[in-house]
């Protein structure tokens, strides 16, 4: 009722709640590849919200990128969670240094560290051997298979000692003259027969082919000398004038062949 005062009525309002932007929390490696599945947070503009760090195996949590708790507002809003990888020790990676047959020249090293990091391998200098090719990536990642990388290496020439063939009768006299074969220690060698005029080939002392060393090698082939006929000896038996008393004997033989005569009784 109206008096003789003056009076006010006030209308009293709340604000009608206004969905606010989403908040987004994403969970992610620091090359920005998602870890675990986002969590989106909701609510009306002016309400707090607040995010939460997860644990992630096999992961280290590093830092947040935006702000972990605060109000909902007209805008999206995104905070992320940066992890690191827990190192995880991967197989070794080896280096082997061999000759062209596979054979070990130089002692093996051996380069360990975790999946993901970076290797190296280097090239040796190896006293009597060449470098020539690398099987194998000579740098690159740990992972969780062995790697082997293999140097090849070819074996620097070294000069081996002489190969004589000597060409000799039975008795070991030389008949024709010696050949001298020269190579490098490791390289073949051929020796060979001589047609020799007047002998004939028996045996070889010694290994007609092989390989130079470091040592003088002698290989000996022995011949037989060709039987020659030689003149004929003429046995005569006379008296003291010369008179023929008994027929000739007449003995025939190769030239060095031994011959003997014999003394006849003559009545």
């Amino acid at each position: 009722q109206f008096t003789d005062k003056e009076q006010t009525v006030t209308y009293v309002y709340t604000k009608d709640p206004v969905v606010g932007g989403n908040v987004t929390a994403k969970y992610v490696d620091g090359a920005g590849n998602t870890l675990s599945d986002n969590v989106v947070k909701s609510g009306n503009i002016g309400d707090d919200y607040s995010t939460e760090q997860k644990a992630i195996p096999g992961y280290t949590f590093k830092e947040v990128q935006g702000s972990a708790s605060g109000q909902f507002t007209d805008k999206e809003q995104t905070i992320t969670y940066v992890y690191t990888k827990d190192p995880v020790a991967g197989a070794n990676v080896t280096a082997k240094y061999v000759d062209e047959n596979g054979k070990t020249i130089s002692d093996d090293v051996v380069k360990n560290g975790n999946v993901g990091d970076s290797y190296t391998t280097e090239q040796k200098a190896i006293p009597g051997y060449t470098f020539k090719e690398i099987q194998g990536s000579a740098s690159g990642q740990f992972t969780d298979k062995e790697q082997t990388i293999t140097y090849v290496y070819t074996k620097d020439p070294v000069a081996g000692a002489n190969v004589t063939a000597k060409y000799v009768d039975e008795n070991g006299k030389t008949i024709s003259d010696d050949v001298v074969k020269n190579g490098n220690v490791g390289d073949s060698y051929t020796t060979e027969q001589k047609a020799i005029p007047g002998y004939t080939f028996k045996e070889i002392q010694g290994s007609a082919s092989g390989q130079f060393t470091d040592k003088e090698q002698t290989v000996t082939y022995v011949y037989t000398k060709d039987p020659v006929v030689g003149g004929s000896v003429l046995v005569k038996y006379v008296d003291e004038a010369g008179n023929t008393l008994s027929d000739n004997v007449v003995k025939s033989g190769n030239i060095g062949d031994d011959y003997s005569t014999e003394q006849k009784a003559i009545p």
